[in-house]
């Protein structure tokens, strides 16, 4: 389980269908869901330079839309979550440091059920990068 997960996506209808999905699969004590790019830039400031006020999620799922080259996971998974299958924009999230990417839809159970299997591999590095389909 996770202690804490934030998500960063711009379509608050999604907010709803994912924390529901976290929520049937026991998936984390805490979730904060944020809806802009300058939400999570105020939220990522805050964890620089270690601040023991602000407690950094243990894991971020970021839109495509809203992902930048300044958010630097820095100690947290962090991966992708977008409807998008473009292989170019699913490698652009590799080279930056994207741990996983998760094909977003209304039946985002199972992918996220996949996701926890393959957690503490991402937590240690030892997972390669994969995508949930």
């Amino acid at each position: 389980m996770i202690n804490t997960l934030m998500l960063i996506d711009d379509e608050n209808l999604f907010h709803l269908v994912f924390e529901d999905a976290c929520s049937l699969l026991d998936m984390a004590l805490s979730i904060e869901a944020l809806d802009s790019s300058d939400e999570a830039d105020a939220k990522f400031k805050e964890w620089f330079p270690d601040d023991p006020g602000h407690e950094r999620p243990e894991c971020v799922f970021v839109d495509l839309n809203i992902i930048g080259s300044s958010m630097d996971g820095n100690g947290c998974v962090i991966g992708i979550i977008s409807s998008s299958e473009d292989q170019d924009e699913i490698n652009k999230a590799k080279a930056v440091g994207a741990q996983f990417w998760i094909i977003k839809s209304d039946d985002i159970e199972p992918r996220l059920e996949e996701f926890m299997k393959d957690y503490n591999g991402y937590v240690n590095k030892t997972n390669p990068f994969k995508v949930y389909r």
